[in-house]
């Protein structure tokens, strides 16, 4: 029988065997020193009063399987996170494209003129390209590094491919987007009867809140304004959006609603139906074509003929989207130009064009002569 029994003299254990005499293990930390054997082969002290540990190969491999399972974990969380952040922006610019195009396809219904040949203007669409005007008329506040004027901005009627015709989802309507002005006989209210009044919408580049004049301004946006003048107003300035409302109409301030915030581009192409009820566009007719003026001539041409369709388009940006423009714009360092890019016009818009989406409708222009 095996038997270990203490050695007071030494602070050691003696293991005793009858039959091959005894082993002497001598306690040093972990470790064993061995004194005395006949053909016993040492073991480690925890081993002998039977108190197992880990190797380091067990180690290892417990390491590695932690590792690869918080691997696949944070993949799934991450994919999960993506997925979730892509949906909230899909529905939130989702959300606001509707509201804006349901409301410019009800105003755009009820839009009126008459043909009375005085050489008024009932329908104006301008895009302006020149920052200073849009300063100065339209309450823009600019920057050295911002959405492009011309070239990169201007295929009004993009190039169509494969004989396919082109299309508005791929147009984009140069610095300021478009600056649409019409009469149309809405209530704003539902206590208020459907009378003529002047509407205007467009694009403004603005701080989130506070002044455009602000020494510190918030961040920074391209936003959607829809700007409505009351009934009485344009019934005593009369019905001319291209002068009687100039400045009213021009400045989104008070009496506007920000509709959509993160818009970057905004369009619209009108439309005429032919003898055979084809549509025919009047606007823009190429990509130099930077405005249209629907008077009330009896016989206009093109030029200057009211539309009885338009198609419309807004690209609003994702949130991320949004933030990346807006460190690209502060031109702070933050954000350096890829060598990929030749300029920055072209930088932008593929920034844009990767973080953005379009949103189109065609509108049935039913308002009748007055």
């Amino acid at each position: 029988m095996t038997r270990i029994d203490a050695n007071p003299e030494c602070g050691a254990y003696q293991l005793s065997k009858p039959a091959c005499g005894h082993l002497l293990v001598a306690v040093r930390g972990t470790g064993f020193q061995p004194v005395k054997h006949c053909g016993w082969k040492p073991q480690p002290l925890n081993r002998i009063l039977g108190h197992g540990g880990f190797t380091l190969l067990e180690l290892l491999v417990a390491v590695t399987i932690t590792l690869l399972l918080a691997g696949i974990t944070l993949a799934v969380t991450t994919g999960t996170l993506n997925l979730w952040r892509r949906t909230q922006d899909s529905f939130s610019s989702g959300t606001q494209a509707k509201l804006a195009l349901d409301l410019l396809e009800r105003d755009l219904q009820a839009a009126v003129h008459r043909r009375d040949a005085n050489g008024t203007i009932w329908l104006a669409a301008d895009v302006i390209n020149v920052p200073g005007t849009l300063v100065g008329s339209h309450g823009w506040l600019t920057a050295p590094l911002m959405k492009p004027a011309a070239g990169e901005s201007q295929p009004l009627v993009p190039d169509s491919a494969d004989s396919l015709a082109p299309s508005i989802a791929d147009a984009r309507f140069g610095l300021s987007g478009t600056w649409l002005r019409f009469i149309a006989a809405t209530a704003e209210s539902e206590n208020e009867r459907a009378l003529p009044r002047a509407i205007a919408y467009q694009i403004a580049r603005r701080p989130v809140s506070g002044p455009v004049t602000a020494t510190n301004p918030a961040e920074v946006r391209y936003s959607l304004f829809r700007t409505a003048v009351s009934n009485q107003t344009t019934f005593a300035n009369g019905y001319d959006v291209a002068t009687a409302y100039a400045a009213t109409l021009a400045n989104p301030g008070t009496g506007s609603d920000a509709l959509a915030t993160n818009v970057v581009d905004f369009g619209i192409w009108l439309y005429v139906r032919d003898a055979a009820g084809a549509l025919r566009r009047i606007y823009p007719a190429n990509k130099a074509d930077l405005a249209h003026a629907a008077t009330d001539a009896v016989a206009p041409g093109d030029a200057s003929r009211f539309p009885e369709v338009a198609d419309v388009m807004v690209r609003i940006l994702t949130d991320e989207g949004a933030r990346i423009i807006d460190a690209m714009e502060r031109a702070d360092g933050a954000i350096a130009r890829p060598a990929a890019f030749a300029n920055d016009a072209a930088w932008w818009w593929a920034v844009v064009e990767a973080n953005s989406r379009v949103y189109t409708r065609r509108v049935e222009v039913k308002g009748s002569a007055l």
